[in-house]
């Protein structure tokens, strides 16, 4: 068959082909059928037909069509063949793979990421119009262009700039014959082709007829959802992606983890008060009534908090009560604290800062404090990145309150994903929440007026304390004062 495009009379028409995802193979047996191998699972096909094996094995090797999938299992005798009963369950499994082929070379790919989703390929009417879905998005992965979105769990691959372009002209409504007329020398086949994996991969949205609305805008659940947001939950939880999520150590031993405490920074040390941890056990306020009377408050004694109380309440939340040296023999890969709070894989990743507006005994400034020694480095004094810090905090609370002391809570982010993957911002963040928690009910049993910021400008603090971004920045707030 001739192709419809003009120019190079040895082109091919563009087909689309089937096979199976990458970590699984159909292999036909010397004793009959075939056995089905999903990467370290091994399940027999016994009751495949001959004609059925050969078709499935070819199935495997990609690049068939249905056509000559279907030619190769009639081969046998059409009804004696079960061919298209394993391909229907093959299908619902999710294990097979679309591919558009042309001129001899593979312009896509789409597969699904986990088990039990069964793609199809939609028709697309001439006049059919589509946009993008804003929840789509594409990047480099293993050298080529990926398009993905939270919404279904499918990779689309493209091998070839044809797909690049769709995805450009795609951000405004359009339908396949304007996409065909837009790219010069494009074969409007593949051009729908592409379409119809895109339409597949949930990556583009038909419009209404009528009114031009997308499904994604007329969906009062979907409408609340933020791009980042989605595609954050979709990913840090196993269901809707393929990629390795958890413990995985991946840089190891390539690189090396973080210590377990940050080092000393410079500065000038303050040393700070240790409570009487015994008596507090029997003088305390009970637990019951501290989480009861938990609240945040916006608002302050005329009389600042004390440096005293400040070192109590720190001792309290966020010192290092004991330390665990690395042993790879026993399985202990890195260091790891105990703290007053939990932390994902003992690795407590998060640095507490205090930018100081008012407190007796403490100068106005910005301070790190050492969990490990219990005390504060001074960084700086009272300068522009300090008030701009404490005027934001302001404002976080409707300007009811200015703080006497903003708890920035800064994580090293290398310390977490250097043992997990898909899931270490995911941890930092309950790493983060617990942290507050533990910092509100001390606060409540001290008697102290505490309140938890919704977020913070992660620029100024990295600036004021020398932070590298990317290493350690800012990623939860608190104030904490007198309470009136």
């Amino acid at each position: 068959m001739r192709p419809t495009r003009k120019g190079n009379q040895n082109q091919t028409m563009p087909k689309i082909t089937l096979g199976l995802r990458r970590n699984i193979i159909i292999k036909e047996i010397p004793e009959g059928g075939a056995e089905l191998h999903v990467g370290s699972m091994v399940r027999p096909l016994q009751e495949a037909s001959s004609s059925a094996v050969k078709a499935l094995v070819r199935l495997s090797a990609g690049g068939a069509t249905m056509e000559e999938l279907e030619e190769i299992a009639h081969q046998g005798g059409w009804l004696r063949s079960n061919f298209p009963h394993y391909y229907e369950k093959l299908s619902k499994l999710g294990y097979i793979t679309w591919s558009i082929e042309a001129e001899g070379k593979r312009v896509a790919r789409l597969e699904v990421m986990v088990p039990g989703v069964e793609l199809s390929l939609p028709e697309i009417p001439p006049d059919q119009r589509f946009v993008l879905s804003r929840f789509a998005f594409s990047r480099c992965l293993n050298n080529k262009t990926v398009i993905e979105t939270p919404l279904k769990p499918v990779r689309l691959e493209l091998e070839h700039w044809l797909g690049s372009a769709l995805w450009g002209l795609l951000s405004r409504p359009v339908n396949s014959h304007q996409l065909s007329g837009a790219i010069p020398d494009a074969n409007p086949t593949t051009v729908k082709m592409l379409l119809q994996l895109f339409h597949a991969a949930a990556v583009v949205q038909e419009l209404n007829a009528t009114e031009g609305d997308v499904p994604e805008e007329c969906d009062q659940a979907l409408r609340q959802w933020e791009f980042h947001d989605l595609l954050f939950h979709s990913r840090t939880r196993t269901g809707r992606h393929d990629y390795p999520l958890g413990a995985t150590f991946r840089f190891q031993p390539e690189i090396q983890p973080l210590p377990a405490c940050k080092p000393a920074m410079s500065g000038e040390v303050i040393d700070l008060y240790k409570p009487d941890l015994e008596g507090l056990k029997k003088e305390d306020s009970p637990f019951t009534l501290v989480l009861e009377e938990r609240r945040s408050m916006r608002g302050y004694s005329p009389e600042p908090i004390t440096i005293y109380q400040l070192g109590e309440f720190l001792y309290r939340t966020a010192r290092v009560q004991k330390t665990t040296l690395a042993d790879p023999k026993r399985g202990n890969m890195y260091d790891v604290s105990i703290r007053p709070y939990p932390s994902s894989g003992a690795c407590h990743a998060l640095e507490t800062y205090l930018v100081v507006g008012e407190c007796d005994g403490l100068d106005t400034g910005l301070y790190h404090y050492n969990p490990f020694g219990h005390y504060l480095v001074k960084l700086s004094g009272e300068n522009r990145h300090i008030e701009l810090i404490l005027e934001n905090a302001e404002d976080s609370t409707g300007r009811q309150c200015y703080p006497q002391v903003f708890i920035s809570i800064a994580a090293r982010f290398q310390r977490l994903s250097w043992k997990y993957s898909s899931i270490s911002y995911s941890l930092l963040l309950k790493d983060v929440g617990v942290l507050l928690q533990t910092m509100y009910l001390v606060s409540t049993a001290m008697n102290l007026a505490p309140c938890a910021l919704g977020t913070g400008h992660s620029e100024w603090l990295c600036r004021a304390a020398g932070l590298n971004y990317l290493e350690e920045s800012p990623v939860g707030e608190f104030m904490l004062g007198s309470k009136i």
